[in-house]
């Protein structure tokens, strides 16, 4: 089953694809990002990539951290 990870415009709130080199396997309750921020490819600006605004998807659909 294939994973990826997926950020949370904090300005648009467009999901995008992680490009920031998160290691998928990692747990995020246990990952370090403070301060790792990331270009949005839907608006253009610069996002944070927190806890809340990340999630981890699944080839099946399903997903683990923020759903909305």
């Amino acid at each position: 089953m294939g994973k990826s990870v997926e950020i949370r415009c904090e300005h648009c709130g467009a999901w995008f694809p992680n490009r920031i080199g998160f290691d998928v396997d990692e747990d995020l309750d246990t990952a370090t990002l403070l301060g790792v921020q990331t270009d949005c490819p839907e608006c253009g600006r610069w996002t944070g990539c927190k806890k809340e605004n990340m999630r981890i998807r699944n080839s099946d659909g399903g997903s683990r951290g923020e759903s909305t």
